[in-house]
């Protein structure tokens, strides 16, 4: 009936490259496959792999966090993108993420209050063991919509002039307060989500974390602290995400970013354009066009970028991804 399947997307007509990892995971290694990630580093690589990565298939596209950056969101983008690139999140394609996601249904359905938890393979709420995650929705197109959004998104994201609908600054990293006027989320079911802001000293909330005794422990997503918010009903292939019109209501859908970036000034200083700015996406005209799609579909896409730095010496294996989602 209903089920779950990750994804390697990276073909830009829309097709699954793998349509599903099955029992395999996904390893993050260093500067060469099968190497160490330095602790305090980030990936250089990123594989389809077994549970310890002494094994590993397919490249995924290396979607890497980049530490200290301004205005924040920043990435270096490479693997299968075949070329090294330093790039805002909001430029990398939707085919381009760390991995896909899927949900499926034998009859099309809605689906709302999806989540993301990064756990430990033991319980949900508990953070994963020894080991910072950066991660955050992609939706990029291009500014294509319909049947030709996949097919003209190119093969460069940092070559795109559209600015994406996903997330701007990644959940796990502390956001600029200078330019993030609301630490938190909100989704159509009201549930907020919150990401700590650069102005405060613990970035995740969970209290296990803070009291690790590592610097930047807290700074990711995990545990009770930060839970990451996909958008509602994107139907296959992210279709009712490039639709111009929101079903059942008027105008065009806005980015999920502009609820946190929800001034014209802060989206100039983000993207360089006032032609990307579109004002405040937190405000109750505006709020439900954030949300994502409306429509019914058997199945459902999402696309993440995913950034892993380890805390301490060794393979990290209590480490998971989790999903949920309600569907009617």
């Amino acid at each position: 009936m209903a089920e779950i399947r990750f994804q390697l997307l990276q073909q830009p007509a829309g097709t699954p490259t793998r349509d599903n990892l099955g029992g395999s995971g996904l390893a993050f290694y260093g500067s060469s496959v099968g190497s160490s990630v330095q602790i305090g580093e980030y990936q250089g690589n990123s594989y389809v792999a077994n549970s310890t990565g002494s094994a590993y298939s397919d490249q995924c596209f290396n979607v890497k966090y980049v530490a200290g950056s301004f205005p924040s969101g920043q990435t270096v983008l490479s693997g299968q993108h075949g070329a090294t690139d330093n790039i805002g999140l909001s430029g990398i394609k939707t085919f381009q993420s760390t991995i896909g996601i899927e949900f499926g249904h034998s009859t099309a359905v809605k689906v709302q209050n999806c989540q993301m938890r990064i756990y430990d393979r033991s319980n949900i709420n508990n953070p994963a063991s020894g080991v910072n995650t950066k991660a955050a929705e992609i939706v990029n197109h291009n500014g294509y919509v319909g049947s030709t959004a996949w097919a003209n998104q190119g093969s460069v994201g940092v070559t795109s002039t559209a600015i994406g609908s996903g997330d701007a600054v990644w959940w796990g990293e502390p956001w600029p307060a200078a330019l993030c006027t609301q630490n938190y989320w909100t989704n159509s079911s009201s549930v907020k989500f919150y990401n700590g802001l650069d102005s405060e000293t613990n970035t995740n909330g969970d209290s296990r974390l803070a009291s690790a005794g590592i610097a930047g422990s807290y700074d990711t997503v995990g545990g009770t602290g930060i839970i990451m918010p996909l958008l509602d009903s994107p139907g296959s292939g992210q279709y009712e995400l490039q639709k111009a019109v929101v079903t059942g209501s008027t105008g065009m859908i806005w980015p999920k970013w502009t609820q946190y970036i929800k001034t014209t000034g802060n989206q100039a200083t983000f993207f360089g354009s006032s032609a990307n700015n579109f004002g405040d996406g937190s405000d109750a005209g505006n709020l439900g066009k954030t949300y994502g799609g409306t429509g019914v579909h058997t199945h459902h896409t999402w696309s993440v970028a995913l950034s892993a730095s380890p805390l301490s010496i060794g393979s990290k294996e209590q480490y998971g991804l989790y999903i949920s989602v309600e569907y009617l």
